[in-house]
């Protein structure tokens, strides 16, 4: 029976070695571990109650210290000089160490002896120590507190002083150096690292002060209380449960011992050892590092064990992986043998299969991806439930200016908001209907505004089958390209042949009508210049040699549209010069409307064209802009030469009631008029005689603001001639 590469590697390592290994080392590790904890915990405590001892044992012997100085012959003797009392306060001093002074104070509560009559005559009836001692109490140790007298931390020891007969003397005191202290904590420490701990020992009244700690400038400036955020009565509680606290202010593991009060003594000092976290865990973690040794080495002695056999198994898998690596990076992969054992021959054969399907299928994607990427339509495809987007091609991002690493993977609605155009398209095109009708393979044409440009655009939505089951929709499918400019060759084609129809007719109409109008206007002018006529009838004369020349003016235009080129006189043409003509043509006729009329001028090349009917262009427009004004207003006249478009541009803007979409689009068609005696001749003239001097007219208008008419001349045209 062939057995399998999985059987046979997990079969050995797991069930023959690692499994029974791991097992075991786990039940031992976890043994050791519990043991070696409860081990230091247990060194911790001893720590603690023995310096807890040795402040009980440093307190009693500086109690005795003041009890043998009370009972000192010559302080109990009431007629002994104070010189002598100095003496032995100055003995007393110089054969111990620990203590800066002493001072001796009668019943009244003055110092009346002191080493060196700085404070003699001081009262002291307010200080603690005084009262505590000479209330009848014997002997007082007061807590660790701050000397004035001293500069640094300090406390006093004091005894009542009677004499012979039991009387009260006064009271004898002694400020003890705490620097003593300190010096037990820092031989503690000692005493810590030979044990392997490196940590210290430090002293804690119950307000929470550090009292005595290795770092003098935490004393009676510290309070471990607040800062652990612990009360007085869990510190107690620590104390009395002997539980182990961690310090997360310093990181710290740390224990705690009351120490024992005595008569005199009634201060709660709590002695504290504190232990660096990783300290603590140091030992286990020396055990992990033997236990990943020790495993180490057995699994290094079965790997060696398992190497003929991996050698087998592992080699014709290594050719297969080496293959696939190579295929993946898109390097040539020849078909792969199928000679070494079963499970790898039926995978070498998949795998042949596999890559000679994958290399079709990339060399199909690739060219439905290059036809995708070049063509002029857009793209976009994105799946039905989620409205996740799949595809965005290269037109896409250049319309809605985002790349396609922002787009694919998100929503249409956040790519909605993080892009104005995108969300105005989307908008435009009525997809969100389409889509809840359900109205697929739709065509239509929809028209697109962004920063102020109209864009029209033809699209078509359709859906995309799942590429594991064609009986389900999964992507849908809009497709669109942009038809503006067909559109708009559309229009001006049409615009074109209805010029050109209209200027047939119109020359065959102004040539039949000319000839009997100028026949009908001759005899009217000799009626009306015969004496026979009468006055009144002189006057109906005038009207219909008016309306004439009238009809010859409209007769005229038409022949003019007809055939614009019919009189063409090209000079040098300064565009400054003809603006101002204008200018001041129509300048009194705007300030009797009371219409502010205003000419900015920039330097410009002289151009080469025909004057007059440039003249003809822009006269014909600002009339148009006076009379669209209603009393008041602005117009503005404007020449600039555009280098980027090679252009130069005439703007004739005013503030008039402005036209809709649907009248800007009219504009220039034949006979389309808003004037109530209008020909809509003068604007089609307009156009016409423009695109005759190789430039173009464009008109922005919005009703209620304004109308502005901007003329582009070519600049190269400007340039031929100069």
């Amino acid at each position: 029976m062939v057995k399998t590469l999985r059987a046979k590697l997990l079969f050995f390592f797991f069930f023959a070695t690692l499994l029974p290994l791991l097992f075991v080392g786990y039940i031992t590790f976890q043994s050791q571990k519990i043991d070696m904890n409860e081990q230091l915990h247990q060194t911790m405590y001893t720590m603690t109650d023995n310096f807890a001892v040795s402040i009980e044992d440093i307190v009693n012997e500086r109690m005795k210290d003041v009890i043998i100085l009370a009972n000192n012959p010559t302080l109990r003797d009431s007629e002994q000089s104070r010189e002598l009392i100095r003496e032995e306060l100055r003995l007393f001093v110089n054969a111990h160490s620990v203590y800066y002074g002493a001072i001796f104070v009668n019943t009244e509560g003055i110092v009346t002896v002191d080493l060196d009559n700085t404070i003699v005559g001081t009262d002291v009836n307010d200080r603690s120590w005084y009262q505590e001692t000479i209330s009848g109490n014997g002997i007082y140790f007061s807590d660790i507190f701050y000397s004035d007298v001293i500069n640094q931390p300090a406390l006093v020891l004091a005894h009542e002083v009677k004499g012979s007969e039991g009387e009260t003397l006064g009271v004898v005191s002694a400020i003890f150096d705490v620097n003593f202290l300190w010096e037990r904590l820092a031989h503690f420490g000692k005493q810590q690292k030979s044990h392997g701990l490196d940590g210290y020992a430090f002293l804690v009244n119950d307000q929470g002060n550090l009292i005595a700690h290795p770092n003098e400038n935490l004393i009676l400036s510290y309070n471990y209380l607040e800062q652990n955020e612990l009360t007085s009565e869990a510190l107690l509680s620590l104390v009395q449960n002997r539980n182990l606290f961690h310090s997360k202010s310093n990181d710290m593991i740390q224990t705690f011992a009351r120490v024992a009060k005595a008569q005199g003594f009634d201060n709660e000092w709590y002695v504290g050892v504190s232990v660096p976290k990783d300290r603590i865990n140091s030992p286990v973690h020396e055990l992990i590092i033997k236990y990943l040794i020790l495993f180490g080495c057995v699994l290094l002695i079965t790997s060696f064990a398992v190497l003929k056999l991996s050698s087998y198994i592992v080699k014709p898998l290594q050719r297969l992986v080496f293959a696939t690596s190579d295929f993946a990076f898109g390097k040539k992969v020849y078909p792969l043998a199928p000679d070494a054992y079963h499970e790898v021959d039926t995978l070498t054969r998949t795998f042949n299969m596999m890559t000679r399907r994958l290399v079709e299928r990339e060399k199909s994607h690739r060219k439905s991806t290059l036809i995708l990427e070049t063509t002029d339509n857009g793209v976009l495809a994105f799946q039905q439930s989620s409205q996740r987007v799949t595809t965005f091609n290269r037109q896409c991002e250049q319309l809605f200016v985002l790349e396609k690493e922002q787009v694919i993977g998100s929503t249409l609605d956040q790519v909605i908001e993080t892009n104005k155009a995108f969300e105005q398209f989307i908008e435009s095109s009525k997809l969100a209907d389409v889509l809840h009708n359900k109205d697929f393979n739709k065509k239509y044409e929809f028209e697109f505004y962004y920063n102020g440009q109209k864009r029209i655009f033809f699209a078509s939505v359709s859906t995309l089958p799942k590429l594991n089951n064609e009986d389900e929709l999964e992507d849908v499918l809009l497709i669109f390209i942009d038809i503006t400019d067909k559109r708009k060759m559309e229009q001006e084609l049409v615009r074109s042949e209805k010029l050109q129809l209209v200027g047939q007719l119109a020359a065959g109409f102004a040539h039949e009508i000319r000839n009997p109008l100028t026949t009908i206007r001759g005899f009217m002018q000799i009626f009306h210049q015969s004496d026979a006529t009468k006055g009144e009838h002189k006057v109906h004369y005038d009207v219909i040699i008016k309306e004439i020349d009238r009809v010859n003016s409209i007769i005229d235009e038409l022949l003019q549209m007809a055939n614009p080129k019919s009189i063409t006189t090209k000079a040098e043409t300064n565009i400054g010069e003809l603006l101002t003509d204008i200018y001041t043509l129509y300048k009194p006729e705007a300030t009797e409307k009371e219409i502010a009329m205003k000419l900015h001028l920039e330097p410009l090349p002289t151009v080469y064209l025909d004057r007059s009917k440039l003249h003809q262009v822009v006269m014909n427009l600002v009339k148009n802009g006076l009379e669209a004004m209603d009393g008041s207003g602005k117009l503005i006249l404007n020449a600039t030469e555009n280098s980027e478009r090679e252009t130069i541009e005439i703007s004739i803007e005013d503030t008039g009631v402005g036209m809709d979409e649907k009248t800007v689009e009219m504009l220039g068609t034949p006979f389309f008029t808003t004037k109530e005696t209008g020909t809509g001749l003068g604007l089609m003239t307009s156009f016409r005689i423009v695109e005759e001097l190789g430039g173009e007219i464009s008109v922005s208008s919005i009703e209620g603001v304004g109308t502005t008419f901007t003329i582009q001349l070519p600049l190269y045209e400007v340039k031929m001639y100069q």
